[in-house]
Formats: structure tokens, C-alpha cells, sequence
């Protein structure tokens, strides 16, 4: 019955899952500069948190964080290796921050105004 169904509607099929990919692609392309962001924050929030010299703990609670906390559709679309690579990435413009002396104060602030946009 099952498979009589497929036979029958096999163009409509493929047509669905063709526009679910391409949807899926659009919406990540759309985003991906909002994760990096917010990649960025959950950064910043670890090294606040546990100060220099603990990179492991920060990475495991920037991944943590990540899966746990934002919306299941980032860890859906973005591979793992992408998602070290964006940690990677807050890792660096964190420390080109702290280079240019500026401060981690107030940044959590800048992190609720991501989380907000995100959500609508």
C-alpha cells in the first residue's frame, strides 16, 4: 500500500523534499551571521564565567549552551564542524577585543538583544 502510494505520487514527493531542502538552505544562509553572534556572546559569557586558562571547560560550555539552549533548528542545520568553527571564530574576535582594551562589561546586555531577535 505503502509503496503503490510512493509509485503513484513519486513527482510530488521529490518536489516536497526538493522545497524542504531549499527552505532549510535559505533559512540557514539567512541566519548564519545572527549564530556567529550569538556563538560570540555564549564566548564571551565562558570567559566571564571561568576566566583564563580553562579552554576545555569554556569550550564544553559554549557546546552545552549551544545545544541546550538555542533553538534545535541551529544544531539541525549546522554540522558540528561548523559550529567549531564558529566557536573558533567568537574565540579569536574575543581575544582581538581584549587586544583593543575593550571590556566585557555590558556585553551581556548586547547578547539579551540577539537572544530576543532570534525568537521572533
Amino acid at each position: 500500500m505503502i509503496a503503490t502510494f510512493i509509485a503513484n505520487h513519486w513527482v510530488s514527493i521529490v518536489i516536497v523534499i526538493a522545497a524542504i531542502v531549499i527552505l532549510a538552505i535559505l533559512y540557514k544562509m539567512g541566519h548564519t551571521e545572527i549564530v556567529k553572534k550569538i556563538v560570540l556572546s555564549l564566548v564571551v559569557q565562558a570567559e566571564k564565567a571561568l576566566g583564563s586558562g580553562t579552554g576545555e571547560l569554556k569550550y564544553a560550555m559554549v557546546i552545552k549552551a549551544i545545544y541546550n539552549e538555542l533553538p534545535k533548528i541551529i544544531t539541525l542545520l549546522y554540522t558540528p564542524k561548523e559550529l567549531d568553527k564558529m566557536i573558533e571564530d567568537g574565540v579569536s574576535k574575543l581575544k582581538e577585543m581584549l587586544a583593543e582594551g575593550i571590556t566585557l562589561d555590558g556585553y551581556d546586555e548586547e547578547s539579551l538583544k540577539i537572544d530576543l531577535d532570534i525568537k521572533k
